[in-house]
């Protein structure tokens, strides 16, 4: 399957989990989901072009290799990012679709064990900055299948994430913040 029809089957899967869900599939809500999986994948071939560029992991590197790795690939993406700013992943219009698409799923009926579930191992409340490494001392939060079905998906090198109530889009691979909403988590 080319890329092309690759991004719009994920497209289509996303409206299709978006409306099941009970959201209305409007057509500013598909382009802007569109707009946003293009921002994504953008990202993405980035993130793959610059890595290639660096020496791959073994399948045996140790943690220390694993850390070098993650630091040098976002010490690339940083410079050739330099002027990356919040809002440019997450537009306004992402952001209110996305904040709209987590109350609804925090709102329902498991939503308040949804909250504690991630709250549980989320009890950062830290100053976010785009591209800079996700917080060593900061364990990764549990991302709930029903939230992660409400949002749009992300190429495998991207992962959202919750730091306090903040929803991160986050480069697994170089350890780093590509985009941030604060205050996604509703109370």
């Amino acid at each position: 399957m080319s890329r092309t029809h690759g991004t719009l089957a994920v497209l289509l899967l996303s409206l299709a989990c978006v409306h099941a869900q009970g959201t209305p599939g409007s057509s500013s809500d598909v382009r802007t989901i569109a707009a946003f999986k293009q921002r994504v994948d953008q990202y993405a071939l980035l993130h793959n072009r610059l890595e290639a560029g660096i020496p791959k992991l073994p399948a045996d590197a140790d943690p220390q290799a694993i850390d070098q790795h993650q630091r040098r690939l976002g010490q690339l993406l940083m410079s050739n990012r330099k002027g990356a700013r919040r809002g440019n992943v997450f537009t306004p219009d992402a952001e209110r679709l996305f904040r709209r698409l987590l109350t609804q799923v925090f709102s329902g009926p498991e939503g308040a064990r949804l909250k504690a579930t991630i709250r549980d191992e989320n009890t950062s409340v830290m100053k976010l900055a785009v591209n800079a490494r996700y917080p060593d001392q900061v364990p990764f939060s549990t991302m709930p299948p029903q939230v992660l079905a409400m949002l749009p998906r992300l190429p495998e090198e991207l992962e959202y994430r919750f730091i306090g109530n903040q929803l991160i889009l986050l480069d697994i691979h170089a350890h780093t913040i590509v985009d941030y909403i604060d205050n996604a988590l509703p109370k």
